[in-house]
This record gives C-alpha cells, structure tokens and sequence, in this order.
C-alpha cells in the first residue's frame, strides 16, 4: 500500500487576518467615544448628588435660623462631616456656595479628583423659588 502525501496547509491567509483587524477596529472605534461619554455622565452624576446634599443642608439651615448661612464653605453648613462629600472624582474641598437674598443660592464645584478630560471640569446647581438648575462643563459633553 502506497501512502498518500497530504499537501493541505493549516492557518490563516493574510487576507483574513486583515478582516479581523478591521472588524476589531471599528469596533474600538465606535466602542471607546460611548465609554468616555459614560464616564463623563458618571463623573456630572456624582457631582450632582454631592450638590443636592450642600442643597438640602443649606435649606435645613434657613429652616432652622430663619436666616441664610453666613459662609461659604461646606464646614459652615449643618449635617455635613468631612468626608461625608468625598467621591471618586470630587473631593470635600471642591464644593463652594454662594446666597443671596430671598433664599437664593448658587452651589459650584469642580472634578479634581477626575483625570483626562474631566479633570477641572465644574458644575453649577442654582436653586431659586424651590426649583434647581444645572449648567457647567460638566454638562456640555
């Protein structure tokens, strides 16, 4: 009996190997602008609820002195510890209000702790006549 010589190759052509690196590049391509844009909403989330609790701590404050806080500062206000406002990408220090008269107030703060394009970026809730308003960098993208 004659044995018979196989003359197949096994592997992959370099034209398939090219189809997947492109498939694997367009997926990056579309995949990486979603995750930024999820940090991003992450990181405007996070500032967001440490805002609404300077809020509701000034709010309490007007409520219990009939009278708006005479700082600045998140030390000045009731309720809140330090730390209590420590994020991923905020830190206790980042936060900052203004009043004004009629129980207006303007809470501002900014990401430091973020990295990238995040970093430094601010944001801003105004609270008049009960109802919030957003706006800052954080917000734009």
């Amino acid at each position: 009996m004659k044995m018979q010589k196989n003359n197949k190759k096994s592997g992959f052509t370099l034209v398939e190997l090219m189809v997947v690196a492109i498939i694997v590049a367009i997926l990056a391509a579309v995949a990486i602008p979603l995750m930024t844009g999820n940090k991003n909403r992450a990181i405007a989330t996070e500032g967001q609820t440490g805002c609404s609790t300077i809020a509701t701590a000034i709010k309490m404050q007007w409520v219990q002195s009939g009278a708006a806080t005479n700082g600045t500062t998140v030390a000045a206000l009731p309720g809140i510890k330090d730390g209590d406002l420590e994020g991923t990408y905020f830190a206790h220090n980042d936060y900052t209000f203004t009043m004004t008269d009629g129980g207006t107030f303007t809470i501002n703060t900014k990401a430091s702790k973020a990295s990238g394009d995040a970093l430094n970026k601010t944001l801003t809730m105004t609270v008049a006549n009960g109802s919030a308003s957003w706006g800052g960098t954080l917000l734009e993208d």
